[in-house]
């Protein structure tokens, strides 16, 4: 199939922070990597109908012995954190995955909201002007400033489990739980939601720990597994609840073979092509299917729900077009086609696959 002749002008559109907005048949927790590679002090409302304003986000604390910037450690630790509640089968949404954004704390919460997050979970470091200030803590969103009740009621429960299986997990010096006014992330959010400060940055000895891999594994581990135990007794929410689902898949890249074996799915060193498959069960965007090696689960939240019907036609694109990677227009378009006659290699519903120099790419056509 020939690649699109270059008619028009392929306009980049604005990269997304992160995923943001998939659907999930089980629980979604959304995690935010605190701060970014350079802050923002442009100012927007602390909070809904507040005249109160502060800076849209800073870039962080740094640390004293490392020198590493508290941005990479948090998304270091989340990205840890996510492989964990991903193996668990929960979906995990990022709020960036990335330095070299632009995202402020307003923006965050809302993500996590259009989400339709279970819980958001905030991952940050402090800092203080003593250097022997030390200890992890969790913060919560204080009832004055949360949506509901409700809110209130759950992001206080899941504070207080997440920072008990953080410090069983780690040793570190418990803080406390606390509830705070003044955050813009927690008061623009309607689902329940907690911060955690990991540790003090300012600390050199304190530093030194966040830094290694091991520390960083057992923060990942009493993080993930405070949100799993939250979720499952508090939220009444279990991660993973299989149900019968006899579907023919389409998957569009690569997925790696799993068996699930005491509560965690775990990689058998094999993996499929995008090809059709044959799903019998499913437990959120993980589903099961039968291979040369037996029943193996596959994870694939991009997965089509029926085959892509194979085509060889011209479409004209009257208008400018968006491009996306997937069809579902759920994630942000990755570029934009001018107007121009298109050659089509695959329909999916409203959707029409073309190959371009990017490789396939849909664009949706009702």
């Amino acid at each position: 199939m020939a690649a699109l002749l270059a008619w028009g002008t392929l306009v980049p559109s604005a990269a997304a922070g992160g995923e943001t907005g998939r659907s999930a048949g089980g629980p979604i927790i959304c995690i935010d990597p605190g701060h970014q590679e350079r802050g923002n002090n442009e100012l927007e409302p602390v909070g809904p109908g507040s005249n109160e304003k502060k800076p849209k986000v800073s870039s962080g604390t740094r640390g004293v012995a490392s020198g590493k910037p508290e941005h990479v450690l948090t998304l270091e630790v989340s990205n840890r954190i996510k492989e964990i509640l991903t193996a668990k089968g929960f979906t995990v949404v990022m709020t960036r995955e990335a330095h070299k954004v632009d995202i402020s704390n307003k923006e965050r919460a809302e993500m996590a909201n259009a989400a339709g997050a279970d819980l958001f979970v905030r991952i940050h470091a402090d800092g203080d002007t003593s250097a022997k200030t030390q200890g992890a803590s969790v913060l919560y969103p204080a009832e004055s400033v949360s949506a509901t009740p409700e809110q209130y009621a759950l992001s206080k429960a899941a504070a207080g489990i997440v920072l008990a299986d953080l410090v069983s997990a780690t040793g570190a010096r418990s803080r406390g739980s606390v509830a705070r006014s003044d955050l813009s992330g927690f008061n623009w959010s309607t689902v329940p939601n907690v911060l955690v400060e990991m540790g003090f940055m300012t600390n050199p000895e304190e530093d030194r720990l966040l830094q290694t891999d091991e520390y960083q594994i057992k923060m990942a581990e009493g993080i993930a597994g405070g949100i799993e135990r939250y979720m499952t007794e508090v939220a009444g929410k279990p991660a993973w609840h299989p149900e019968p689902y006899e579907e023919k898949l389409t998957l569009l890249e690569s997925a790696d073979l799993y068996d699930r074996h005491t509560g965690r799915l775990v990689p058998v060193g094999a993996y499929l092509g995008p090809q059709t498959v044959n799903a019998r069960e499913k437990a959120g965007h993980w589903y099961l299917i039968d291979t040369w090696l037996g029943a193996n689960w596959i994870y694939a939240p991009n997965a089509l729900t029926g085959k892509v019907e194979e085509t060889e036609e011209r479409i004209e694109l009257p208008s400018a077009t968006k491009l996306y990677r997937y069809p579902s227009g759920s994630e942000a378009a990755v570029s934009e086609l001018a107007p121009q006659t298109v050659q089509a290699n695959g329909r999916w519903g409203e959707w029409i696959r073309v190959q371009t120099w990017l490789g396939d790419m849909w664009l949706h056509q009702p």
